[in-house]
């Protein structure tokens, strides 16, 4: 999780967006979503938004309900760290 007084982290702003952009492709809502990785709305908001990072497994999650791969939600150079 990000506990950073700095503000958001560029890996987590860039995961949030690349989940959102998913969840419009895919026509899935946020409370949707939310419901699905069992947290709040606010919750998963702020989390889209990269005040909070998404846990692996929450990932995992939402890769599996939307039908991608999870490194398709990573950011470019972590994907290619995984996948290497």
């Amino acid at each position: 999780m990000n506990t950073s007084t700095q503000g958001p982290s560029p890996s987590d702003i860039e995961v949030g967006e690349r989940v959102a952009e998913a969840l419009i492709v895919k026509r899935v809502t946020v409370k949707a979503m939310a419901e699905e990785l069992g947290m709040s709305y606010s919750t998963m908001r702020r989390t889209l938004g990269g005040e909070r990072s998404f846990t692996i497994r929450q990932i995992r999650q939402v890769a599996r309900a939307l039908n991608v791969k999870p490194g398709a939600l990573l950011p470019e150079e972590i994907a290619e760290d995984v996948a290497a």
